[in-house]
């Protein structure tokens, strides 16, 4: 039993032991604020108080150096009036009978530090004391700041001066000097001029006055252009993929912002895991009287066949499986052909679809098969659909016109005996989608509108002639940094639909609507308002609702959430009738985008409802 105990009290002040530091000597600093934390990590003093390998007599070079380095750091920060003062005093022999030592002076916080038994170790320690007497700060009283070459010609000089981290009035530190020269240098290169140079820096500094004066003269050179690419990693798929994503010709003006658009493209084309486009300075550099920039294209392709499986959850769906296979270069020409089933609780499908890769015009062609079984709120419906599209893509917004036919067999919950239908349509639809977002993944400011137009003519594979209008609005607001409410976000929602038709009898489900569930509004089962009919609920020809949600941070990447959800789904604007839904939720901003937890209450139904869901829904 002992010497469990004793293992016990090994294993439990082993960690502790590990992780102590002694201290070779005692550091006392009086030194403005923003000086203190750089004397006690940038000098040698500093860095060596706690480091095992110190040797006493490395002590007095140590001091030496001490003075040198505080008046630097004195004078980075903008104090070149500054005097310095570094004394040393040895450590009181212990005595246990002696009395307590006086207070020590004030820490580096200007906080007093309790009084220290002569007999402790720390009395011990020699004590090194670093005096600052700052003086003056020196304030930038003059800045001429001027650009010559092409660039001044575009008329980029007053945007310099708008970036220039050392305007007149502001305290002089080196380091923003330096870093300011540098963003000077990285805003004319992103912009074409690949040659851009400082041709003049003068700091002019007068420590009596405490005043500096600042001459920076920019040569921009000429602005270069886009000259060949040179691709490699290409072993499966053709160049032309690559090609056809260039949002460049060969002579149009070099620009940093293409260069991020061409490599956005790369990666969410689906053929890459990683991709790198660099100009080839190399070049402009060997040859002065070069005028475009030859452009480095790295890419390393993913596999063109594999199979894929997935587990997941939601309070909407339930649980899904999903399993699938893919080929990303069917007929050797880099189209996709992707296929597979889902398993829900509310649903089972079987899917193919097949696409082009984007042509040098941002067009795809897409097409597909699909075979649907939903049981959703009392309605069980089994769809067949066939479509054919062209969708285009730009750095922003997202176009899709397509063709599709659906046939649907519905069975819908009734007493005495279930309401069977059978209804098809031939559908041509168009679709846009804007997205201005900090990140799709997990956007805090920004928006995103999307809009979708469809309509189909009795007689032509169609039961009942309709136009159906859909649209969305989504805005993220980030909270002021200087205001309580700093690092909160402020999510709004707007959505409306209108299927403008007759009647919704013989209009496949899909073209109709309804609403309630994790994505829309809560406090309410999955899509479970609508229009009831029998002992179900389904689609209606109208759709209205709004949200405003408030996050609020926890901790790290924990949020708090308030919301409230107000609308509904109903078969004609004249029988709408709004519902609120009401509550709390957690949000955790995950890799793969937010994790949402809610609580919510349904005013209509007085039910409390529990919703869980990945990701926002754009």
């Amino acid at each position: 039993m002992r010497l469990a105990r004793a293992l016990m009290a090994v294993a439990v002040a082993a960690p502790v032991l590990a992780f102590s530091q002694q201290a070779n000597y005692r550091i006392e600093i009086d030194a403005p604020q923003e000086l203190v934390d750089p004397l006690r990590t940038q000098t040698l003093l500093g860095r060596w108080r706690t480091d095992p390998e110190f040797e006493p007599t490395q002590l007095p070079l140590f001091i030496e150096r001490a003075r040198e380095e505080a008046l630097a750091i004195a004078q980075t920060n903008g104090y070149f009036s500054a005097r310095v003062t570094v004394t040393q005093r040895d450590g009181a022999p212990g005595s246990t009978a002696a009395p307590a030592a006086p207070a020590a002076p004030p820490d580096s916080a200007g906080a007093p530090r309790p009084p220290a038994p002569r007999d402790s170790a720390e009395s011990r320690l020699p004590t090194v004391r670093i005096e600052i007497d700052a003086g003056a700060r020196t304030t930038v009283n003059r800045v001429r700041l001027a650009l010559r070459g092409d660039a001044a010609r575009d008329g980029l000089e007053a945007a310099l001066v708008q970036r220039w981290p050392l305007p007149e009035g502001t305290f002089f530190r080196t380091e923003p000097w330096e870093l300011g020269k540098r963003m000077l240098l990285e805003f004319l290169q992103q912009r074409g001029y690949l040659r851009a140079s400082i041709a003049r820096s003068n700091a002019d500094i007068d420590p009596a006055a405490t005043t500096a004066s600042l001459d920076l003269v920019v040569e921009s050179g000429p602005r270069l252009n886009f000259g060949e690419s040179t691709i490699r990693g290409l072993s499966r798929y053709p160049r032309s993929l690559v090609d056809a994503l260039h949002p460049w010709d060969p002579g149009d003006p070099y620009s940093f912002e293409k260069v991020q658009t061409f490599v956005d493209r790369l990666r969410s084309e689906g053929h890459f895991s990683s991709v790198t486009v660099l100009p080839d300075l190399v070049a402009v550099e060997a040859d002065p009287q070069r005028m475009d920039v030859p452009m480095n294209i790295e890419v390393r392709e993913r596999s063109s066949k594999f199979l894929t499986a997935g587990l997941g959850f939601s309070t909407d769906q339930g649980l899904r499986a999903l399993a699938g296979y893919t080929q990303r270069n069917l007929f050797d020409r880099g189209w996709t052909l992707d296929s597979g089933a889902l398993v829900e609780s509310v649903r089972r499908r079987v899917f193919v679809n097949g696409m082009t890769p984007y042509d040098e015009n941002g067009h795809r062609w897409q097409t597909g098969l699909r075979y649907e079984v939903t049981d959703i709120s009392g309605q069980t419906t089994s769809t067949d659909t066939a479509y054919f599209g062209r969708g285009k893509r730009s750095d922003e917004i997202e176009h899709f016109v397509s063709l599709q036919y659906q046939l649907e067999h519905s069975s819908i919950a009734a007493d005495p005996e279930p309401i069977t239908d059978q209804r098809q349509a031939l559908t041509l639809g168009y679709a846009w989608l804007l997205r201005r977002v900090d990140s799709r993944i997990d956007p805090r400011d920004g928006y995103t509108v999307s809009a979708q137009v469809s309509g189909a003519v009795e007689g032509l594979a169609t039961d009942r002639s309709f136009v159906r209008f859909y649209g969305r609005f989504m805005k993220f607001v980030s909270m002021p940094r200087d205001s309580a409410l700093a690092g909160g976000l402020l999510v709004g929602l707007v959505e409306t639909g209108w299927v403008v038709s007759d009647s919704s009898s013989g209009i496949p489900s899909d073209n109709l609507f309804r609403t309630g569930g994790a994505q829309s509004i809560r406090g309410y089962a999955y899509q479970s308002l609508g229009v009831p009919q029998g002992n179900a609920v389904v689609g209606g020809r109208v759709l209205g609702l709004a949200s405003l949600e408030y996050q609020h941070p926890i901790q790290g990447d924990w949020f708090g959430a308030a919301f409230v959800d107000v609308g509904n789904a109903a078969d004609a604007w004249s029988t709408y009738k709004a519902v609120t839904g009401t509550g709390v939720g957690l949000r955790w901003r995950s890799p793969v985008g937010p994790i949402n937890l809610d609580v919510a209450y349904g005013a209509d139904v007085k039910e409390w409802r529990a919703h869980f869901s990945v990701g926002f829904a754009f």
